[in-house]
């Protein structure tokens, strides 16, 4: 123990605010242990420097598979970094933790750095829930104030065929209130466009994720909208949870996306569903409608911003043409494909293939 007291790793620990661990995995003994370590972990310190194997007993149950596969991937000099949570006296915390082989005397030892990231979790979680509910707010704001502007534009428009040509400043004020009505709806498409380019050009920060949770959390705010009185949203998963290597805050964008097309496509009444497959090594991501379905004639320019393709919604929804490509730069960022099929007056289905690790 003195001449570890002496090493790098050691002397950085007993400064350091994260836990710095030295494991012997021979003797399945912790070699070192500072005070930081002692602090994130409380008496649950002592107990697993008594018997490092207890460690395992204080996993979240959701975890223990996915730190068990990472372990099993370390061999002498590898190095990785692996998240997981800890339920520690009755409390959750998450844990960021980056473990790497070394050789000492006769045998290996693991060094670890232990980072206690529960309070950034659980502000991360608040941010992404925040930032899709902001992006279905702005769809569902989009679709609900078309109908009454439309409405006026259209009234104002049949008043405007009735003002005598001598009657100047009632024809300016009825030009006025249409011009108004169109730029305030071009605005609001604005804004959801605008934060959808916006992922395309920002890198990517994957973690791992409950994807059930995430897009639950995305169709009940749907369900909660003006919107689920005219259109069925439906969500059902394989598994009850499916944790996969994802950025939350950019994939939500693409559902959001593909969900608001399906909604610029389907009929009152109509039906919009996401489902989830769990495929073992990957997981398969459908959002699929009840509409109109898309044309054979443009279906081959759809993910490419062709004009061709382009065509507004049956609400006289505009299309930006930049939606679908964008969607499929993100799935493809994140390892994935995304494809789909289509029937005319029968609805069509978007596929998302995701692998669940990270590359």
């Amino acid at each position: 123990m003195g001449i570890l007291k002496d090493q790098l790793f050691c002397v950085m620990g007993e400064r350091a605010d994260d836990g710095y661990v030295i494991y012997d995995i021979e003797q399945n003994k912790i070699l070192y242990q500072n005070t930081a370590f002692e602090d994130i972990l409380g008496s649950t310190a002592d107990l697993i420097k008594a018997d490092p194997r207890l460690l395992m007993n204080f996993i979240h149950a959701d975890d223990k598979t996915h730190l068990k596969m990472k372990l099993a991937k370390l061999s002498l000099q590898d190095f990785v970094k692996v998240d997981f949570r800890v339920i520690n006296e009755g409390q959750e915390q998450f844990f960021r933790t980056s473990i790497a082989m070394a050789k000492w005397a006769e045998g290996r030892i693991a060094c670890v750095i232990v980072e206690d990231s529960t309070v950034a979790y659980h502000n991360k979680i608040h941010i992404e829930q925040i930032n899709a509910r902001k992006n279905v707010t702005l769809e569902v704001l989009s679709h609900d104030i078309k109908e009454p502007l439309g409405m006026i534009k259209m009234i104002v428009s049949s008043l405007e065929k009735e003002v005598t040509p001598g009657d100047i400043k009632l024809g300016q004020s009825l030009q006025f209130i249409r011009e108004m009505c169109e730029r305030n709806l071009k605005l609001i498409r604005s804004m959801v466009n605008q934060e959808f380019l916006k992922s395309s050009v920002i890198e990517l920060q994957k973690k791992r994720a409950d994807l059930v949770w995430e897009i639950q959390d995305v169709i009940r705010f749907y369900k909660r909208s003006n919107l689920s009185d005219s259109r069925q949203f439906d969500f059902s998963s394989s598994q009850d949870k499916i944790y996969i290597a994802i950025d939350s805050m950019k994939f939500m964008q693409v559902i959001n996306n593909l969900i608001s097309n399906a909604i610029k496509f389907t009929n009152f009444g109509g039906q919009i569903a996401v489902e989830l497959l769990d495929r073992g090594d990957s997981v398969r991501i459908s959002v699929s409608d009840n509409g109109i379905g898309i044309p054979e004639s443009i279906r081959s320019g759809i993910f490419y911003a062709d004009k061709q393709a382009l065509r507004d919604g049956l609400d006289g929804q505009p299309s930006g043409g930049l939606g679908l490509g964008i969607a499929k730069k993100i799935v493809e960022l994140h390892n994935g494909t995304i494809s789909f099929v289509s029937e005319v007056d029968a609805g069509t289905t978007f596929f998302i293939d995701l692998p669940k690790e990270l590359s």
